[in-house]
């Protein structure tokens, strides 16, 4: 009878644990959709700011300057989109392979470092649409219009990076995640149930 009692123990242990892994794996698919369709706006913006035809009489260093931080964005919220998506086709199903509770934890570590790597992509690309935008003022409107817009622009842009430093203070801490992985395994040493 204690036997039973134990290792119905054990199960149940093992599968909250489970459970709380697969939270996480939901967790994950999540921020990827989100980050996905951010980027995808913002790298269908880019395109079209990509295809403005630039007057000849412009200066060809700024012309050169607003093509590279255009194509930036572009790039940058594509590589974006595309992690996002192998992740979300690819992670489900690495994480359901495999006899044991392995290949969930191997998909969670896998997936929280290719976040890691999307987010970072995510804010270069952001910073690059918002100088890219910065170029078109100079590029299409006289100086009294750039200088405002570029002003315009330069504020929201500090109050982005502001409000986004508040956000990430309030979330994350300085502490490393906790995860649901647990370590050791119950069942070898369970001879100190045994008494």
């Amino acid at each position: 009878m204690i036997q039973a009692n134990k290792g119905s123990v054990i199960t149940g242990f093992h599968k909250t644990s489970l459970e709380i892994r697969y939270k996480e794996l939901r967790y994950f698919m999540g921020v990827f959709n989100r980050m996905s369709g951010v980027s995808g706006l913002l790298a269908g913006f880019a395109a079209s700011a990509m295809m403005l035809s630039v007057p000849r009489w412009e200066n060809p260093w700024l012309v050169v300057a607003f093509l590279v931080f255009t194509g930036g964005a572009f790039g940058m919220n594509l590589l974006v989109i595309l992690i996002a998506t192998l992740c979300c086709l690819w992670a489900p199903g690495k994480a359901l392979r495999g006899n044991d509770d392995q290949h969930l934890h191997d998909t969670i570590a896998i997936l929280e470092s290719k976040q890691q790597l999307a987010m970072r992509f995510f804010v270069f690309g952001l910073f690059s649409y918002f100088i890219s935008s910065i170029m078109v003022t100079w590029l299409f409107f006289d100086h009294l219009g750039a200088v405002l817009a570029t002003g315009l622009v330069t504020v929201f842009l500090f109050l982005l990076v502001r409000q986004s430093l508040v956000i990430r203070r309030a979330f994350i801490t300085s502490q490393p995640f906790t995860s649901g992985y647990i370590r050791g395994n119950p069942c070898s040493s369970s001879h100190y149930f045994e008494n």
